[in-house]
């Protein structure tokens, strides 16, 4: 159900006036599961403006129910979350209360989030409160939205850390983690006194605040629940902004907002980190290329080589494109400048620099080496240089080793596709050399007419010397280019083999064709009589004996051709039973070149050149 008014603006709608969405489903409730929800407020020219609820369920039900003033009361269990407060013109204003309760026939049984926060105008102010089951966050606000004193959280069953953050006027002195048995004190801007930004307080807050940080102190606050619980307020206000953004104007995602120090980049350093987000874009995609490769992964459990070419790059990506990630990262955030360049330096490298000349580990089966791998770059890292110079040098470094190992990559992989396919061809020429000599074989201690048998003996042994010439070949390259041929030329050999057997039958059914029966008055009966003799006498007198002669003059670039002269010559033959030929019996009269016969048939001559 939905009740609202609207006007047309400029031919467009744009709510005005009292909203109100609701949506539930009994009978989607009874039978599984039911999603609800309501929306009730009201609009000025298209913004939210007033006195505003937001309600969402997910609820089933197990068909339990109660009569209440002679009306039935399904009871519904699941989780409800709703919002509610006033919006002044698409803001947040004044006191907003966010839940999430879990319900259990149809009563409220554990509250999994709340969030209580005051807003002036969309800016967050005074104290404020968020809960989860887990955790209660106690802070305040400056009239500005600064983020001000003591943030203080605390475990609900006691036993978990607690957690504080202190902030001076937006700006974090220091967090001090507690538990039953210490406390730890983690040193944040206490010190800075310099030029400062203000920024919300989301991931991006806590990436940058972590620069400052030890891995240690990073790795304690990366396990705190604080910012977590800030992601989880968030998340919340999100929702209601896609909704009221979808309606119409809004701008209700609250600000909580911080101080960070601020050390702003020159245009030669802009366009420095430009150069280095390049460098790594394209050094990730061909590092990631050369890893993923399966062929590649399977040949470096053998191949001492391969193992060194992939472990380059492995080395390379850890100790050179890592590290170049998080710039790009902080790039993409916007923190970058938000960090001392020595800060930065020491977050990134905190064992110093990478060296250019790197101790590849090598190991196969259960023999491990190394071997050195330098890097053909001309990026140079030097300590004098600033940190910017370097981190450009040191990228760019990373691409020239990883596009070096790539061109031998390629090599690697192509003599192993090489190699490969040489293999499989191998296998290919046994298998058609041995078709060849069993079906030859099998023609031979038949009866075949002798006129046969002599191709049948001349293929045979035209597929025994190609195999000896494959056989002599010792040039890898050459040799991979000669099974190619020999593969070819011996399935062409078989083909013709089998074609050489159908001659007698061609040949008989050819005779059949072209005989008929006719009635002669003198004898008074049926005769059988040749049509078309010249037809069938260029083919039985010249065709047939020069393509069997060819036969003893074999060449493998031309071994299909023949095949295929046959193969169309019976063919056409046959047609020619039902056409008009008195034209083409007349020229076939005193003929005796096949080439120029099969010219006359249409039959194109390739084997002789």
């Amino acid at each position: 159900m939905a009740k609202y008014t609207y006007k047309i603006v400029d031919n467009d709608t744009v709510l005005e006036g009292d909203f109100l969405v609701v949506r539930s489903n009994l009978q989607e409730l009874l039978q599984k599961q039911d999603y609800s929800f309501q929306f009730k407020g009201s609009f000025v020219e298209g913004t939210a403006n007033g006195p505003w609820k937001f309600q969402f369920g997910e609820f089933n039900s197990e068909s339990q129910s109660e009569i209440i003033d002679y009306q039935y009361r399904v009871l519904v269990s699941g989780i409800q979350k709703s919002a509610s407060g006033k919006i002044n013109m698409g803001k947040p204003n004044g006191k907003w209360t966010i839940l999430e309760e879990q319900i259990e026939n149809s009563e409220i049984v554990n509250t999994l989030f709340k969030s209580v926060i005051s807003f002036d105008n969309g800016v967050p102010q005074q104290n404020f409160s968020i809960n989860n089951e887990d955790y209660t966050l106690i802070g305040r606000f400056l009239r500005d939205g600064l983020a001000h004193d003591e943030w203080s959280l605390f475990p609900v069953n006691g036993i978990d850390q607690s957690e504080s953050w202190f902030f001076r006027d937006g700006l974090l002195m220091s967090i001090r983690v507690d538990d039953d048995n210490d406390h730890k004190t983690i040193q944040a801007y206490n010190d800075y006194n310099g030029k400062t930004q203000t920024i919300n307080l989301n991931e991006s807050y806590i990436k940058a605040l972590e620069i400052q940080l030890s891995q240690e102190n990073i790795e304690i606050l990366q396990d705190k629940s604080l910012p977590r619980l800030l992601t989880q307020n968030a998340n919340r206000y999100q929702e209601i902004d896609a909704i009221l953004s979808s309606l119409g104007k809004s701008e209700f995602l609250p600000e909580f907002k911080v101080k960070v120090p601020y050390y702003p980049l020159n245009t030669i350093e802009r366009n420095s980190v430009d150069s280095i987000v390049s460098f790594y874009q394209k050094a990730k995609i061909l590092s990631e290329t050369i890893l993923h490769n399966s062929q590649l992964n399977l040949l470096k459990l053998s191949d001492s080589t391969t193992a060194y070419q992939y472990n380059s790059v492995l080395a390379l990506k850890n100790q050179f494109l890592k590290p170049i990630k998080n710039v790009v990262d902080f790039d993409s955030l916007g923190i970058e400048e938000f960090a001392a360049r020595e800060q930065l330096q020491k977050h990134l490298f905190p064992n110093g620099f990478p060296s250019k000349n790197l101790t590849i580990e090598i190991a196969i089966d259960s023999t491990t080496g190394y071997k050195a791998y330098e890097i053909p770059t001309s990026a140079f890292i030097d300590e004098s240089k600033s940190t910017i110079e370097n981190l450009v040098a040191i990228s760019k470094a990373g691409l020239d080793g990883i596009m070096a190992i790539a061109d031998e990559v390629k090599e690697t992989l192509a003599q192993e596709k090489r190699q490969n396919e040489l293999v499989y061809l191998e296998e290919q020429i046994i298998m058609e050399n041995d078709s060849l000599i069993k079906f030859s074989d099998s023609l031979l201690v038949t009866d075949m007419p002798v006129l046969y048998r002599k191709p049948v003996q001349h293929i045979k042994s035209f597929a025994n010397r190609t195999l000896n010439d494959y056989s002599k070949v010792k040039s890898a390259q050459n040799r991979l280019i000669q099974a190619r041929k020999t593969v070819t030329c011996l399935a062409g050999l078989n083909q013709l083999v089998r074609t050489v057997e159908k001659m007698p039958k061609y040949k008989g059914t050819l005779k059949d064709t072209y005989t008929d029966r006719i009635w002669n008055p003198f004898m008074a009966t049926l005769m059988d009589e040749d049509i078309k003799r010249r037809i069938t006498t260029a083919y039985n007198k010249i065709l047939e004996p020069y393509f069997l002669n060819e036969t003893s003059a074999l060449d493998c670039d031309k071994v299909s051709t023949l095949n295929d002269q046959i193969n169309s010559t019976y063919l056409q033959i046959l047609e020619l039973r039902d056409q008009e030929t008195k034209k083409l019996e007349r020229k076939l009269k005193k003929e005796k070149d096949p080439s120029t016969i099969l010219q006359m048939l249409n039959v194109q001559n390739t084997v002789k050149q």
